[in-house]
């Protein structure tokens, strides 16, 4: 290439002079690495000038100098080729460029490269203009996007949703769901709900409580539910095989039969039978009388090779590991033992020794007998079809000149020893698990052939039905005492006691420190032992009404005479443990001090003399103080004996503790019961009686029984005399024991505590202090209370009143009993309880007439 003229390369530098002056911007001492000349824009066609050569190779080649780079970065579009050309073509030194170029043009050059070296102010100038912005712009708080009402969407835009063809995915499905109407299931004979309970609710919360517990379930059914689920889940319209045959291949046909194998449920084999027996206990030193036997669930199961297993499981899952195992190729007979156990039978085996079970049907039984023998048949075929092909193989053997070397599990296969049996086949059970071991089956992986069962994520819903907790039956039969004698009328009969006795039954929780069900009010006593409390003809009841011509009202179409004398009551128990404890609290008409009730039970020197000093006493008593209770003694019992919830059916109750004036509390007796074990530690005095009261479970075809609120259950049978209540039961306020309620129940339990009326001055002789409950309707000095507080044994089964047991000569007196109110279904402000005290008084003559006219005085009232 020719090397252009000295002038040439002068005009050069006086045009990138001209072009680089205006532009005196500082770079950073990088860009003189990183400066790259901008793309040259090809000017138009009518600029360029007419060529008829073409350009030289320096001017399409990249100037490596910094010298060239900016000249090559400066030229424009308008100069001549020629001029870019030269300033592109690389300079022979920079020797010759500095003798050619005058000093002026030099002293340019130097300018320009010192202010590209220059660090310049840009980063600075960026920072400050970006501050300015920021401190312009004023900060708006971020507007909060309504959703979209999916209602108003769908309304607005009708037209346009309905006309679209892909409406489906953004509208919901016509008819998705459909509703369903259920019966409601109830035990009870009629509803709990009263008959006019509806009428008489006037809030609309109650009203809509008691339609719960009154109208049929409606069940809402989704049509799409099939399309909520996995997508592995989704019904499938294609025909597509529901699981991809396996491919078995030779080498790996081994391996299968020993994961068949080790499968109860087999292809091949299978489970021939199953159900539930009782096994004997295998311990020889027992004798076959006393062998205990357990409840197992049997498998009889075919093994691949063709012999049979009789495997026995805590429970109908397989998969849990086998509580024991009879290998039927043993087995020789079997054969009845009606002696031994009802239903059982005896599998002989080779060794002389015998696997004992007991179905529990005859049917069952017959039904496995006809089994077994079949398979006893079927191996002892077999059997001797084996003897002839091992005798024809030894033959074989013997005649060839190389044998071929016996397999050692099926030598011990076709061994008459009995252990060799076992233990070879044990061996093989276990090799068989041990291959088996992590295989996974490849096809497994596939979820087209393989779905997954999600049927137990979300299971079928069902109605709320009540809830079934441990129950179990308590029978109240007899309480007598040593002082036993001919009472009334009854000089023919057996003695009895002679005066009345009532028991008042609950459930008490020693490790949670509470009770835990309501009281089961009791009378035991003979009729002619009841005669004492109230003359018929004269004596009023305390409604109000003549016992004698008031006619028989109904409970729920129960007549009131066959609910005043209930023996039987139902308990039930949310979390049993050995620490609850069933506790009889014994009571007596009010007569006096109970150290001095008690001596003559405690002290009886001469049973028929004190029986009729006793008697007359508590005639006397019992014509004028019949309804005031006081507290006499007192019994326990534990019910369960684990967590399980195993009755304690063998259990008695504890002697008749003599009742401590001064411990009457529940939290009393608690303490009490958590020393039950300790009977060393406790100092007790005991009153010579006997307590007899069962525990029992509840049958399950029991009829005649009633719930809490004395509505009948199904089965009941009208004019039945043997009626079982249910007793509520307190269930404890936690989280995993809380159930919705299904029937209609309206009760408020009442107990007074304890009363403190030693500080006043009014009634300074208040001592034998009785409280009476009364639930009222109205402020008014005329009102009446209301009749809704539950009776007890021997009186009507609603009264308006309740009473207390009295502590006799006791200004501060403690009281444990429980008061249950019937509420009304409409409550407002002036329902409320009045509490009355009185002062009783127990004095008496020889004579049986009182000192004073006066047996009861009111010291007080309140109201709550």
């Amino acid at each position: 290439m020719k090397q252009p003229d000295l002038p040439s390369r002068r005009r050069l530098h006086q045009q990138y002079q001209l072009r680089a002056e205006p532009e005196r911007l500082p770079l950073p001492p990088s860009s003189l690495v990183t400066l790259v000349p901008p793309p040259m824009l090809p000017p138009p066609p009518h600029a360029l000038p007419r060529q008829t050569h073409p350009p030289p190779r320096a001017a399409r080649a990249r100037s490596t100098g910094s010298l060239g780079e900016g000249a090559a970065a400066a030229v424009g579009p308008d100069e001549t080729l020629g001029a870019a050309a030269a300033a592109a073509a690389p300079a022979r030194g920079s020797e010759q460029a500095s003798r050619d170029l005058p000093a002026a043009a030099m002293a340019e050059v130097r300018k320009f490269t010192k202010r590209l070296s220059k660090p310049g102010t840009a980063a600075e100038l960026r920072q400050s203009v970006s501050e300015a912005v920021r401190g312009s712009v004023v900060l708006e708080k971020t507007k909060v996007v309504e959703p979209l009402d999916y209602e108003n969407v769908i309304t607005q835009r009708k037209t346009q949703i309905y006309s679209d063809p892909l409406r489906d995915l953004l509208m919901f499905p016509m008819e998705d769901i459909s509703i369903s109407v259920i019966s409601r299931q109830r035990r009870t004979v009629q509803s709990t709900v009263p008959e006019d309970g509806e009428k008489r609710a006037q809030s609309l919360f109650v009203k809509e409580c008691i339609k719960t517990y009154s109208t049929d379930w409606h069940v809402v059914n989704y049509k799409y539910e099939d399309f909520s689920g996995d997508f592995r889940m989704l019904p499938c319209k294609s025909l597509r095989p529901e699981k991809i045959p396996n491919h078995v291949f030779e080498i790996d046909e081994d391996c299968e039969k020993d994961e068949d194998s080790s499968s109860l449920c087999s292809q091949k084999g299978g489970v021939i039978k199953q159900g539930w027996l009782h096994k004997a206990n295998v311990n020889s030193t027992i004798t076959v009388t006393m062998k205990v036997f357990k409840r197992r669930y049997f498998y009889l199961t075919q093994l691949p090779d063709g012999s049979y297993i009789l495997n026995s499981y805590k429970d109908e899952k397989n998969s849990k590991e086998s509580k024991g195992c009879i290998y039927l190729d043993a087995c020789i007979d079997v054969v009845q033992c009606p002696k031994m156990r009802r239903h059982a039978f005896e599998l002989k085996m080779l060794d002389k020794y015998s696997h004992y079970l007991a179905a529990e049907t005859e049917q069952e039984m017959e039904e496995w007998l006809i089994t077994l023998k079949k398979i006893i048949q079927i191996n002892t075929d077999s059997l001797v079809q084996e003897k002839k092909e091992t005798v024809e193989a030894a033959q074989d053997d013997e005649t060839s000149s190389q044998g071929k070397a016996e397999n050692i599990m099926a030598s011990l296969e076709r061994s008459m020893h009995p252990e060799l049996m076992k233990y070879g086949r044990e061996t093989e059970q276990l090799n068989k698990l041990s291959r088996g071991d992590g295989r996974q089956n490849l096809f497994s992986f596939d979820s087209e052939v393989q779905r997954l069962d999600f049927s137990g994520i979300e299971p079928d819903i069902k109605p709320f039905e009540e809830k079934c907790n441990k129950r179990f039956l308590v029978n109240c039969r007899d309480l007598t005492f040593n002082i036993l004698g001919q009472v009334g009328d009854n000089a023919k009969g057996p003695p009895t006691n002679v005066e009345p006795f009532f028991i008042n039954l609950a459930l008490f929780d020693v490790k949670n420190n509470c009770k835990i069900s309501a009281d089961f009010h009791v009378d035991l006593n003979p009729a002619s032992v009841r005669e004492m409390l109230w003359s018929p003809s004269t004596q009023l009841a305390s409604d109000g009404n003549s016992r004698g011509s008031s006619p028989e009202s109904f409970i729920h179409g129960i007549a009131e005479s066959q609910l005043r004398y209930i023996r039987q009551g139902i308990f039930s128990v949310t979390n049993p443990h050995p620490e609850i404890f069933l506790v009889a609290r014994i009571e007596k008409v009010l007569q006096g001090n109970i150290t001095h009730c008690a001596e003559p039970y405690v002290k009886n020197s001469d049973p028929a003399k004190t029986a009729q000093k006793v008697h007359r006493t508590a005639k006397q008593v019992c014509s004028r103080l019949g309804q005031y209770r006081m507290p006499f003694a007192w019994a326990a019992r534990p019910i369960f004996k684990d967590i399980q919830g195993s009755l304690d059916l063998d259990g008695r109750f504890s002697p008749l503790y003599k009742q401590d004036s001064s411990k009457l509390s529940n939290e009393d007796i608690l303490k009490l019961l958590s020393e039950y074990k300790k009977p060393e530690k406790t100092k007790l005095q005991i009153i010579p009686g006997q307590l007899n009261i069962t525990v029992e479970c509840v049958p399950v075809d029991l009829s005649n029984c009633i719930t809490s609120s004395y509505v009948p259950l199904k089965p009941f049978e009208k004019n039945c005399q043997n009626i079982t209540v249910e007793v509520e039961e307190f269930v404890p306020e936690m989280t995993k024991y809380c159930y919705p309620f299904t029937v209609y129940k309206n009760h408020l339990y009442v107990y007074p505590l304890q009363l403190k009326y030693d500080s006043q001055k009014t009634f300074a002789k208040a001592r034998n202090i009785a409280v009476c409950v009364e639930f009222r309707d109205s402020d008014e000095s005329d009102a009446s209370a209301v009749k809704c507080i539950y009776g007890k044994p021997a009186g009507p089964v609603f009264t308006t009143n309740a009473y207390a047991v009295v502590s006799h000569h006791n200004q501060n007196p403690e009281f444990y009993d429980e008061i249950k109110i019937e509420l009304p279904i409409h409550l407002h402000q002036k329902h409320h309880l009045l509490f009355t005290f009185y002062h009783v008084s127990c004095e008496i003559n020889t004579k049986g007439t009182t000192k004073k006219q006066d047996t009861v005085e009111t010291p007080g009232t309140c109201a709550l």
